[in-house]
């Protein structure tokens, strides 16, 4: 009798064995083989795997389903219908992650908690990077253009990619010696020369300088404009205005004599600004204005912060320092001077505290600046080096475009953006129910 059950219990055995090879099922992924158990599909009905739409890739011959596909990340496709988690290889491409499994149905955004991070922060490099080169985008190659949609195209290839043409490189170190001629020469110029400025005593040298520097400047400015692919967005860069004011003052003192004295003095100021026309040749000026644009909401919050602690301060100081008649906080917008020179640490010393209450204040009010000053610092750094990659590693070259191939290109990338948005949402769509089963697991 025990003999006779044993015997049973291992044709059932082997009867639940047969069953479970009969299960599995071999998939082949560019050439890669995996043998997986079929019934961990049906957890997911509305992905490719899950529905019957995977009939259509399987190969009778060869009984398999065979799938042109990244094998690398179909390892992790795998994964997600055994466990119910998708996790994010690091050393993958994000777009190329997405992409392959939206193929399958599976929407990339469910991913799990220990993978969103990295996810994250390369899809947010991407769209960076898809942001700074978009103009570039669709852009036609100059050799294909004609006349003088060609020429104008070389010449803003000239400029806004000097390292590819000896011709630019040498316009690019011209340029960047005559401002440092023109920065040097405002400066020198209100230099005491005996009884007067050198700039009254030489006045005819350093008009003569500033006449060849600003006409190197305007022709520059005016070829700039004349060959820029879209000549109203040229005018509205910030570095275009810079260009522009800096050479203003000197056509105002030209048409106006007035300009060169008394309240016109003020547009002398202007001509200063040139040396932040240097951006334009270096990398590293381009990256930290870059950071400092993409820290802007953390910035704001910083001076929020500095801008109540000011108030806080100086009220409490005030009305501590009020009790003495002789005091020289004598209004609380008085003694913001005093609270922003202690938490900026620079401490000028013209108004101190007497009282003790004061006193301990202001030693408050420095600690506190120390902290909120150092608040931005790591986003400034991190925001840095995103910028310095997004300015040296894998930049789309300049091109030009006329008005009807922009119209054109315009077109095929709202296409392009079209289609890729209907691909996201029939993703979205299909890995309905895959969400709902993740979150049963």
């Amino acid at each position: 009798m025990a003999r006779r059950k044993t015997a049973l219990q291992e044709r059932e055995k082997a009867k639940e064995k047969a069953r479970n090879r009969n299960n599995f099922t071999t998939i082949n992924v560019s050439g890669r083989r995996f043998l997986v158990d079929i019934e961990i599909f049906s957890r997911f009905p509305d992905t490719l795997l899950g529905s019957t739409m995977k009939q259509h890739f399987y190969d009778p011959s060869k009984k398999e389903y065979f799938f042109d596909r990244d094998p690398e990340v179909f390892k992790y496709i795998i994964t997600f219908y055994k466990t119910g988690k998708l996790h994010y290889p690091e050393e993958e491409c994000a777009c190329c992650f997405e992409t392959e499994c939206a193929y399958f149905g599976i929407l990339a955004d469910i991913m799990s908690d220990c993978c969103h991070e990295p996810y994250g922060e390369q899809k947010e490099d991407f769209d960076d990077y898809l942001k700074r080169n978009k103009p570039a985008l669709g852009l036609t190659d100059p050799d294909s253009l004609k006349g003088a949609a060609r020429f104008r195209c070389k010449m803003w290839q000239l400029f806004e990619e000097p390292s590819g043409n000896i011709f630019g490189l040498m316009l690019h170190y011209i340029s960047a010696v005559f401002i440092a001629v023109s920065v040097v020469t405002s400066v020198v110029e209100t230099v005491p020369c005996g009884i007067t400025t050198c700039g009254k005593k030489y006045e005819y040298l350093f008009f003569v300088l500033e006449a060849i520097c600003v006409c190197l400047f305007s022709t520059e400015y005016a070829c700039r404009l004349y060959s820029a692919p879209e000549r109203w967005l040229f005018m509205k860069k910030f570095l275009s205005i810079i260009d522009l004011v800096a050479i203003l003052p000197f056509y105002a003192g030209l048409i106006v004599p007035e300009a060169s004295s008394g309240p016109f003095t003020v547009l002398r100021v202007f001509r200063i600004f040139r040396i932040v026309k240097m951006s334009r040749h270096s990398t590293k000026v381009r990256a930290a204005g870059s950071s400092l644009k993409d820290s802007f909401s953390e910035l704001s919050f910083v001076f929020v912060v500095l801008a109540a602690l000011i108030i806080l301060f100086s009220s409490v100081i005030y009305y501590s320092e009020s009790v003495d008649p002789n005091s020289n906080f004598t209004s609380i917008p008085a003694t913001f001077w005093y609270t922003i020179v202690t938490m900026t640490t620079l401490g000028y010393g013209d108004l101190v505290p007497e009282s003790l209450v004061g006193r301990l204040t202001g030693a408050l009010c420095s600690l506190s600046g120390i902290l909120v000053v150092a608040l931005p610092a790591p986003v400034l750094e991190k925001n840095m080096k995103k910028a310095r990659k997004g300015e040296n590693d894998d930049r789309i070259p300049l091109t030009y475009q006329t008005p009807a191939r922009k119209k054109k290109n315009s077109t095929r990338f709202q296409q392009s953006s079209t289609s890729s948005s209907n691909a996201r949402t029939s993703s979205v769509t299909r890995s309905q129910n895959a969400i709902g089963g993740t979150r049963n697991l």
